[in-house]
């Protein structure tokens, strides 16, 4: 589970120390239901194809779903928002796909989603999780991404390295492999 103190800082690193939490609707505030599933993605990746599908999918089934884009709202405080979605949802799906290392928000998310302790499902899309699983020691398909991300100095190692562990471990959890062509 997710110590108060990694539940208050699953963002610390991707947004920057000047953003606050006092842009967000005060009126909103504990007025949002808990979801059940919330379905992390890179957004150009998979947002308008995969990601949607699923979101449409569980929505039609009476679930209520976590998808960026249908439910965040003008003023809404991003970090918080998402945060709050990911600790009440009873389930959380991770849609990795080729680019999805280039997103420190999509890192971010898997690293707080699976110290929840809540049950995470992956979707590898158009990814294997055997070349993901390499990530941790500095090789497979998302090496590039990740020595971007230590090139501009943004990220501490100790934050770079709970994303790849974070990657690693989610490769070992049973979930989907969608191919080029499915």
């Amino acid at each position: 589970m997710a110590t108060p103190n990694e539940s208050r800082n699953a963002f610390e690193e991707v947004v920057p120390p000047s953003a606050s939490a006092s842009s967000s609707n005060p009126a909103k505030k504990g007025k949002r239901v808990p979801f059940d599933v919330f379905i992390n993605h890179r957004g150009p990746d998979t947002k308008h194809t995969l990601a949607a599908s699923i979101y449409d999918t569980l929505k039609s089934m009476g679930l209520e779903v976590f998808l960026d884009e249908p439910e965040l709202e003008l003023g809404d405080f991003i970090p918080f928002e998402i945060q709050e979605a990911m600790t009440t949802s009873f389930l959380h799906i991770a849609i990795l796909s080729p680019k999805y290392a280039e997103s420190p928000w999509c890192l971010a998310e898997l690293s707080f989603m699976l110290k929840t302790g809540r049950p995470v499902i992956p979707v590898f899309y158009k990814v294997d999780p055997g070349d993901i699983r390499w990530t941790a020691k500095g090789k497979g398909v998302y090496t590039q991404a990740f020595s971007k991300h230590k090139e501009n100095g943004r990220y501490s190692l100790e934050k770079l390295e709970d994303w790849k562990v974070a990657l690693q471990n989610v490769t070992f959890l049973t979930g989907h492999i969608v191919k080029e062509n499915e």
